[in-house]
């Protein structure tokens, strides 16, 4: 599968929030920790470290779209 990067969030809470819209709408998803931000996640359940959010390419209109909708 060809992913693509689709934005960067500063923390995990965005970042989840934006991975279960892409589920609800059938767009698999992959969501990469940057820095130390899989070890915050993990004891603080949060990360100021920013998370990176990709779709495959072929679903990256749509995924844009749903993404701007959520006001990102």
């Amino acid at each position: 599968m060809d992913l693509v990067l689709l934005c960067t969030v500063p923390d995990n809470f965005q970042a989840e929030m934006i991975v279960a819209a892409m589920k609800e709408n059938n767009i698999p998803v992959h969501k990469r920790d940057l820095g130390n931000a899989g070890m915050l996640n993990l004891l603080r359940g949060n990360s100021s470290e920013g998370e990176e959010i990709y779709v495959p390419r072929q679903d990256f209109c749509k995924a844009q779209e749903i993404l701007q909708g959520m006001g990102f």
